[in-house]
């Protein structure tokens, strides 16, 4: 008999496999990421009932192979579909470029419980807030630091020296900003105002249940998403391509 685990889960993506069944890529509360087949879940919906959607959370029980194979989807039951997040073009393209990412940056049955519950706290946030954007950057900025690549938005990369002034330049590859003194005098690229970075490293540090009561005006949170896209992006070497459809829509 096959080993039997009950745990919760987030649908990240689903394929066909074969005629009648499905592939299921979901993040789970006990195994981090895991590959899962949904027996006859192609042939007959009504054994799933709409549980394997992307972005859905589920309370499911799996069977875990004893050597190699595949594990098996025994059944689910929905905790909490969001539905607002298929009902709006922003909070779906949001909630599919947070899904991807966290595809991108874990790895198969590595259990991460701060990225299961960020992830789990990013799409009630996203179903109940009206900042679709900042929700996701939030969520963006906290998965950098989870996965091991926080950027220090606290000390200048070169005197160490907090930030001060009006602006400072951030450098995507050293992680970190260069204050007015020490950036080079006709660098503009990645410059942002030393309030946006504060709000990053807000968003950095603060517990899950404060983030929501951050808010920052547009030009603002244009700059901060345009830095951590790209913080992203270098760590990842690729672009995501969740981020490339949104830019087409743009």
């Amino acid at each position: 008999m096959p080993d039997l685990i009950n745990c919760r889960a987030i649908v990240i993506a689903g394929r066909d496999l074969g005629e009648s069944d499905r592939l299921i890529t979901l993040y789970t509360s006990a195994k981090g990421k895991v590959s899962a087949i949904a027996k006859g879940a192609k042939r007959s919906r009504k054994r799933f009932m709409n549980a394997l959607e992307p972005f859905t959370l589920l309370q499911v029980s799996m069977a875990l192979p004893r050597t190699s194979g595949l594990i098996r989807i025994d059944s689910t039951v929905i905790v909490e579909s969001f539905p607002s997040l298929r009902e709006t073009t922003e909070k779906y393209c949001m909630a599919s470029i947070c899904t991807e990412l966290v595809n991108l940056w874990t790895r198969e049955n590595d259990r991460q419980d701060r990225i299961y519950r960020l992830f789990e706290w990013y799409l009630g946030a996203l179903e109940n807030d009206k900042h679709a954007k900042l929700a996701t950057l939030c969520f963006k900025v906290k998965l950098l630091s989870f996965a091991g690549y926080a950027p220090d938005f606290t000390r200048c990369l070169k005197c160490r020296k907090r930030p001060h002034g009006s602006v400072v330049s951030f450098q995507i590859h050293g992680g970190g900003f260069l204050c007015r003194e020490c950036k080079e005098k006709r660098d503009s690229r990645n410059t942002i105002s030393v309030g946006t970075l504060q709000s990053l490293r807000y968003m950095q540090q603060a517990p899950l249940d404060r983030l929501q009561r951050l808010s920052m005006g547009r030009m603002s949170l244009e700059s901060a998403w345009s830095i951590v896209r790209n913080m992203h992006c270098h760590h990842l070497q690729q672009v995501p391509a969740s981020y490339l459809v949104l830019s087409n829509m743009g």
